[in-house]
């Protein structure tokens, strides 16, 4: 049973009580009901609402996907150490690369422009090791 038809149930049953409309409880009651009948209502309404919101919101994550899988290209970088390089482009300049490395031990993900790429290697920030860069394939 859903709100709607609980909230049916109910008037009917108060209904039933045949209450004295010269009472004060009586009129608590009917007023509570009322009160209790919006409040159902904007439930509802509040309920559609988000079931609309959610239904758009998987489009945009959809969406988003999409344009993620186009514009970020994963490459491995060669090297034989585990981790995994991706090119990106810059926010700076169309021509700059930056890319992303996420180290094998931490598993924390760093991103370096080409001029530290083309070092050869580093230690990562996060945990040490030695990360190395060979990007000739």
């Amino acid at each position: 049973m859903n709100k709607l038809e609980k909230l049916a149930y109910l008037k009917g049953l108060v209904e039933g009580l045949n209450l004295n409309d010269e009472k004060k409880d009586t009129k608590v009651i009917k007023y509570l009901m009322e009160l209790l009948e919006d409040i159902v209502f904007d439930m509802e309404n509040l309920e559609d609402g988000f079931e609309d919101f959610q239904q758009q919101l998987d489009e945009v994550d959809e969406d988003l996907g999409a344009i993620e899988k186009d514009l970020y290209e994963v490459d491995d970088c060669g090297c034989d150490h585990g981790h995994d390089v991706e090119k990106k482009s810059s926010k700076k300049s169309k021509d700059e690369l930056y890319y992303e490395v996420t180290c094998p031990t931490c598993g924390d993900t760093i991103c370096l422009d080409e001029d530290l790429i083309n070092v050869g290697e580093m230690e990562c920030p996060n945990c040490g090791e030695k990360l190395e860069f060979d990007l000739d394939d």
